[in-house]
């Protein structure tokens, strides 16, 4: 349990490192601007991670970046998921609109829900609006809605016989992973024991080192254009028949939407 703080600190830097280098991976491969929320997410991360290593945890320096900082993080993390929305149904408009209003739609909800139960345990707490404790609680929220709609693409996508490039799916699959174990061990830290919580921040540590390798080495240029099945081979006509179902469901929101958007410029 000694060496755990050595271990933790080691872990952060080799993220931010990783970090670095993912980021200079993406612009090599010209991919920065496929995956913009994403490339921006990691320089603000790498960037954070810079400013705040100098100092302890427990200084108020740290506290107040972190602060200042995650409230961008949450934003980056929804841009993510709307990127991967757009990227994934990027032949089907109408579900593009939909999956975007559902996403902002479900955060606004995880966080209407998670203020309403938590706001008599606020007000018994007297502690300060901008309290580490209440940011974290707005996170909870904020990761729960998220986790949710993560495993909803998911889904479509082992579902549905949607076309995808090699680098989407990997991206895909490696950002669920990635961001549903930081939502668990975040709840977990905030759930347990100071002791508890170093060990679950260094296995986070480690996972997402793991993960920021595998972007790494797997994204590729020839990724973009080759494309790779998610799952099995469905039977040829039970396939066509899914297309065509997808079709008409994309070309029934396309139209809903466009009439939506007819309407709002007829009121202005």
């Amino acid at each position: 349990m000694a060496a755990l703080p050595l271990i933790l600190r080691s872990l952060w830097f080799l993220n931010t490192i990783l970090c670095v280098v993912l980021v200079l991976r993406l612009f090599q491969l010209k991919l920065g601007r496929v995956y913009r929320a994403f490339f921006s997410y990691l320089l603000v991360i790498a960037f954070r991670n810079a400013v705040m290593w100098p100092l302890d945890v427990n200084d108020p320096a740290y506290r107040v970046i972190w602060k200042v900082t995650q409230p961008i993080a949450w934003v980056l993390y929804m841009a993510i998921v709307l990127e991967l929305c757009s990227l994934i149904f990027k032949e089907y408009r109408g579900i593009q609109v939909l999956g975007r209003r559902v996403v902002y739609g479900s955060l606004a909800v995880a966080i209407l829900v998670s203020m309403l139960i938590l706001m008599p345990v606020w007000r018994n707490s007297g502690e300060p609006i901008l309290s580490t404790p209440r940011f974290l609680m707005v996170e909870r929220g904020i990761d729960s809605a998220l986790v949710l709609l993560l495993l909803l693409l998911l889904v479509f996508l082992a579902l549905l016989p949607i076309p995808l490039s090699r680098n989407v799916v990997i991206h895909s699959v490696l950002y669920a992973a990635f961001f549903m174990a930081t939502a668990l061990g975040i709840f977990i830290v905030n759930m347990t024991s100071f002791a508890t919580s170093q060990i679950i921040s260094t296995c986070l540590m480690g996972f997402s080192s793991l993960c920021l390798m595998a972007w790494i080495t797997l994204l590729s240029r020839e990724g973009e254009s080759k494309l790779a099945a998610f799952r099995k081979p469905l039977p040829a006509a039970y396939e066509q028949m899914l297309v065509e179902q997808l079709s008409s469901i994309n070309a029934t929101l396309l139209r809903a939407s466009e009439k939506v958007d007819s309407a709002r410029l007829t009121v202005k």
